[in-house]
């Protein structure tokens, strides 16, 4: 008897679980203020690659109703590149006179990016619908065209849940699919995968971290695999945010 009340608790237990649905939401507060954290590789084979590490800071300096407004800067940023036989490199955080010539250069392209500031306004569904670049610069313009987030969706999510999203980058359509694998411990842990159309083909898969409390995506990671003009390029993207 005992063996089979447990049975039954235990299941009862496993469905109650599989059953809980979650609203997901930017619950974001005026004043919060975010670490986030990027790493992403572009390897194209014998054509070379690209290593960057990327740290910013975003804080959340409004909150009107279901509207945000924010302000990001870049902390830090570094790169290791190859291209064309010929390898680069750059570190924000070496002084000038401990660079190579070739870092040099490159610093003088990324010290103006740092000094920009990213205002975005964005909604509960974390959707960004504008974004703003003090003072202009064009190489943050395509940091924020490729910095579009997760947009949640109008209802509830629980396990199985799919929706997805579409999105335009350098005249490729990205279609992501998201699918709720688990949710446990206040967090729900989701699925990617999609495909890549338009000036390249591939596709694409990764895992996704919400905190439900606050809709922080705590952690994020994709690979793309694309061909694009007979060149096969995968790029694969690892993003860490955290609440300071």
């Amino acid at each position: 008897m005992k063996k089979l009340l447990f049975l039954f608790v235990l299941i009862t237990a496993i469905n109650v679980s599989s059953q809980e649905s979650v609203l997901l939401r930017v619950n974001y507060k005026k004043g919060d203020v975010l670490d986030v954290k990027m790493e992403q590789s572009q390897n194209m084979g014998a054509k070379g690659g690209l290593d960057m590490k990327m740290s910013m800071d975003m804080i959340v300096t409004s909150k009107d109703g279901d509207m945000l407004s924010t302000e990001s800067k870049i902390k830090s940023i570094s790169m290791n590149m190859l291209q064309g036989g010929m390898a680069m490199s750059y570190d924000s955080s070496m002084k000038e006179e401990d660079l190579d010539e070739m870092g040099k250069m490159m610093k003088q392209q990324f010290d103006p990016m740092m000094k920009s500031t990213i205002t975005s306004k964005v909604n509960i569904k974390g959707e960004i619908l504008e974004t703003k670049i003090e003072p202009l610069n064009p190489a943050m313009d395509q940091i924020t065209a490729q910095a579009k987030g997760v947009i949640y969706p109008n209802e509830k999510v629980s396990v199985g849940t799919s929706w997805s999203d579409v999105a335009s980058q350098q005249g490729m359509s990205v279609t992501s699919i998201y699918t709720v694998s688990k949710i446990e411990n206040g967090k729900v842990y989701i699925n990617i995968t999609g495909s890549v159309t338009g000036m390249g083909e591939g596709d694409i898969k990764g895992d996704l971290v919400v905190d439900i409390e606050t809709g922080i995506q705590d952690s994020a990671s994709s690979e793309m695999a694309i061909n694009a003009g007979g060149m096969d390029m995968k790029i694969a993207t690892t993003t860490t945010t955290s609440k300071l």
